[in-house]
């Protein structure tokens, strides 16, 4: 990722990693520069991989030491992260679909296979013509790429106009147990939505639920709305957002939570009209604690939720479609208890039990 030190991207092959390392394998993680390693890539550290942290910021101090050495002292040039590291087999990991590979054009130069996991694909950005061939021979060379749903497979697919027969789904690592069952809030003092997610307007639509809720009908129902997750950038515009259309009563914004089972054992039901995912995880959490989703048409979520029986789906990320779906979801509010209960059978059988270890073992093919 590009824009933080770590998110929802990077979970999947961190712990893929660690588990590979369990194992006997060797790891070695080249990863963005932050001025601070995250405590996941320390712990992969401490048990043995070698981390590069790349695109450090050079000071001009540094800059010019760097320059005498070369001109003076005829430094011999560093070597690349492959050279040094000599991977049989590398992977690599991106937040968002026109994010570059050309790491993978050494990997061909040396004979090393790769694999490419892409985690973030949308219709918001397409790629250029005069880029189109790199990215189709960066994708098409790879030994497999792993994509999380099959509409971010089919996005990327009509971006690139190429059909990848290197392809394969994988499901993401959820942070609740398999088997949770927190116990169903009580409805005395209304039903309460959770919208769960970083707050970031353009891929999580938060902007959407207040032009919604904004209408005199949902302002008079017995619902709250309860956003949960870390700011991306939109907090202060949701925080004005709910001033400027007097929600105060009913909306309320939590921070971020360390307990998913904590969300779900406070709230109903999960409220999230995202413009574009990969896989939202915070779906399949809220189905695995037996609790109903209303979302859009994105990512996985046609797949593994039933419309109308064990949550809602809208249509698209507009004011419209979601307020239709919010509607169909109000009708039922009464049965949401059952639907959820029917979700969380449903999603037990249409999601692995364990997405790491079977991720690992998707990471050794690579070498086949």
């Amino acid at each position: 990722m590009g824009g933080m030190p770590w998110g929802g991207s990077e979970v999947l092959w961190c712990r893929a990693a660690r588990l590979l390392q369990m194992d006997g394998h060797q790891v070695t993680v080249n990863f963005k520069w932050w001025p601070e390693l995250v405590e996941p890539l320390q712990h992969l550290e401490r048990h043995g991989a070698t981390i590069f942290r790349r695109d450090k910021p050079v000071s001009r101090r540094e800059l010019r030491a760097e320059r005498w050495k070369k001109f003076f002292l005829q430094h011999p040039q560093p070597k690349t992260w492959l050279e040094q590291e000599k991977p049989d087999i590398v992977l690599v990991t991106l937040g968002y679909h026109p994010d570059v590979l050309t790491i993978t054009e050494e990997c061909q130069q040396r004979g090393i296979p790769y694999g490419i996991n892409l985690q973030c694909a949308s219709d918001s950005f397409f790629i250029h013509s005069n880029r189109l061939n790199d990215y189709r021979k960066w994708y098409q060379h790879a030994s497999r790429v792993f994509f999380v749903s099959d509409e971010n497979q089919r996005k990327l697919q009509n971006n690139i106009a190429t059909i990848l027969e290197n392809s394969e789904i994988v499901a993401n690592p959820f942070n609740v147990d398999f088997h949770v069952s927190p116990a169903w809030p009580s409805t005395d003092d209304g039903f309460k939505l959770a919208v769960v997610g970083r707050i970031h307007f353009q891929s999580k639509g938060q902007d959407l639920i207040i032009d919604v809720f904004k209408q005199p009908k949902w302002k008079s129902r017995n619902v709250k709305v309860r956003f949960y997750g870390h700011d991306q950038g939109n907090l202060l515009q949701l925080r004005e957002l709910i001033k400027l259309y007097q929600l105060e009563n009913q909306f309320s914004i939590e921070g971020f939570s360390q307990n998913v089972e904590d969300i779900w054992t406070a709230n109903h039901a999960l409220l999230l009209p995202s413009r574009y995912e990969g896989a939202p995880l915070a779906f399949v959490e809220a189905m695995l604690c037996n609790r109903i989703a209303i979302v859009t048409d994105i990512g996985r979520n046609r797949e593994l939720m039933d419309d109308n029986q064990t949550g809602f789906l809208a249509a698209g990320a507009t004011v419209e479609l979601v307020d239709e779906a919010l509607e169909r979801a109000w009708v039922k509010r009464e049965q949401w208890r059952s639907m959820g209960e029917m979700a969380g059978q449903q999603i037990r059988l249409r999601y692995p039990a364990d997405p790491i270890r079977e991720y690992a073992d998707k990471i050794l093919t690579i070498a086949q």
